[in-house]
């Protein structure tokens, strides 16, 4: 009696070990033009315990997650901070599970090259190292053409009934309405996916733009903002350096662009920018939003981007062209 015991009790641990047993979750990713996607975030959820494993894609685009407990998953392909394929599996006992992922870019037309796909191509170039590089001033020189932008902390924005449900329609309705589809401008904040080059002078410093609405000037004169401003969709920018910071002061918005991220605001927006180059290869950029139309309170944003060698921003003529508009959907 006691082996016999003894065998149902191995047999019946050995039947719980198979039901609670571990899988993988496998496959390759690929991009917008249907080749495989290397450096790809792969993220697996675990929708009961909300226990998160997550890998990188190869040079081929594939990932394996292995020693997953069965059970059912979320898998998520992340590129550059953005949620690009979604997909809910469930994991059996003894199987494995392979998703592969087709990403779209947007969910509309754009413009090939001007879009986060694309930005990650260029995260893949390399990075030239050494020390930050000094202008004739002694200030650290921002000069050179830059990646767009990686976002590295979202901030946390408490946004006003209005806001929020002006953003839940903005995202349900596909981002139809985006003025940059409209050859109207993104906005003031450094956040879309275009290179951007600084050109720095002791006085003022010149954001060139890859996009709609071309550059920004910063003022180091002592200037001050205007008094009364006329409302402009970039808005006036004075700067002054903290050590080896470069500190920007943007005001006199219009209410018109989707700024930060798609979100809406009104004319009392004001930013305040914070700008390091720590090295030679990259740059940070925190910015602070305060606008009490629109926020329950200020919140910040952290930006980085690297340096592009001998590249150059592009001509971008919107009204030419543009294909945009008829394509646009939404609900």
């Amino acid at each position: 009696m006691l082996g016999h015991a003894l065998v149902l009790l191995i047999l019946s641990a050995v039947t719980l070990l198979a039901q609670s047993g571990s899988g993988k979750v496998h496959g390759t990713v690929f991009d917008n033009l249907g080749a495989p996607l290397p450096a790809a975030e792969v993220r697996a959820t675990n929708t009961q315990s909300a226990a998160v494993r997550q890998t990188m894609t190869t040079a081929k685009g594939e990932y394996t997650i292995d020693a997953l407990p069965v059970g059912t998953y979320e898998v998520v392909v992340i590129v550059r901070g953005a949620r690009r394929h979604a997909e809910k599996i469930a994991l059996e006992p003894g199987k494995d599970a392979k998703v592969d992922a087709y990403l779209r870019d947007d969910g509309q037309l754009g413009t090939l090259g001007d879009n986060y796909l694309s930005a990650a191509a260029l995260d893949r170039r390399g990075v030239p190292t050494g020390p930050t590089p000094k202008a004739l001033d002694g200030h650290p020189d921002l000069s050179g053409v830059w990646a767009p932008r990686l976002l590295v902390d979202p901030g946390k924005p408490e946004p006003l009934p209005w806001a929020q449900a002006k953003f839940q329609e903005i995202i349900a309705n596909n981002g139809k309405d985006n003025p940059t589809a409209h050859c109207l401008p993104w906005g003031p904040v450094l956040d879309g996916s275009f290179p951007i080059k600084f050109v720095q002078a002791p006085s003022t410093i010149v954001v060139l733009i890859e996009d709609v609405f071309s550059y920004r000037q910063i003022f180091l004169d002592g200037r001050p903002h205007p008094k009364n401003p006329d409302p402009t969709w970039m808005g006036h920018s004075i700067g002054h350096w903290e050590g080896d910071t470069l500190v920007v002061d943007t005001a006199g918005f219009n209410d018109k662009s989707w700024s930060p991220a798609r979100r809406p605001h009104t004319d009392k927006l004001h930013l305040i920018e914070r700008i390091r180059r720590p090295d030679m290869g990259h740059l940070e950029i925190e910015t602070t939003i305060e606008d009490p139309g629109t926020y329950a309170k200020n919140w910040t944003m952290k930006l980085t981007a690297n340096l592009l060698v001998n590249d150059e921003i592009g001509e971008y003529v919107c009204a030419e062209n543009n294909q945009d508009v008829e394509h646009l959907v939404g609900k």
